[in-house]
């Protein structure tokens, strides 16, 4: 076995292990640190007219919202779950337009949004990191 192989094995024991015993805040911002990282990547692709990859890196991204919708709890805050809702799928579907549209543009106010939610989260939940 190549150690190539190994190494990567490793970083991927490592990680499952992390997401596994990781709080359930630090895995949402390990999300949103995720989804703006793949936004980034998507619309330097677009702008390099890689098509094929800015659609990879935007099915990623609209997976995580996908899960982050799931793990809503409404029973906790009807409300603000239902409003993170409304924001998500919007997310999706803008998201879901650039790759379409192939326009980078498009990824402008996703991504603003994205690292809003993300610089909240760090806030409320990363006091150390201010």
């Amino acid at each position: 076995m190549a150690t190539g192989v190994i190494v990567q094995r490793g970083i991927a024991e490592y990680q499952a292990v992390n997401l596994g015993s990781a709080p359930k805040e630090e895995l949402v911002i390990m999300l949103y640190e995720a989804a703006v990282r793949y936004q980034i990547y998507a619309r330097t692709a677009l702008t390099r007219g890689q098509q094929a990859d800015a659609r990879n890196h935007l099915r990623r991204v609209r997976d995580i919202f996908g899960e982050l919708i799931i793990a809503l709890d409404h029973s906790v805050a009807p409300e603000l779950s239902g409003n993170l809702a409304r924001l998500y799928t919007w997310l999706i579907a803008e998201i879901g337009r650039a790759g379409s549209e192939g326009a980078p543009s498009r990824l402008d106010d996703t991504l603003a949004v994205t690292q809003n939610l993300l610089d909240g989260w760090v806030q409320a939940f990363r006091p150390d990191a201010r």
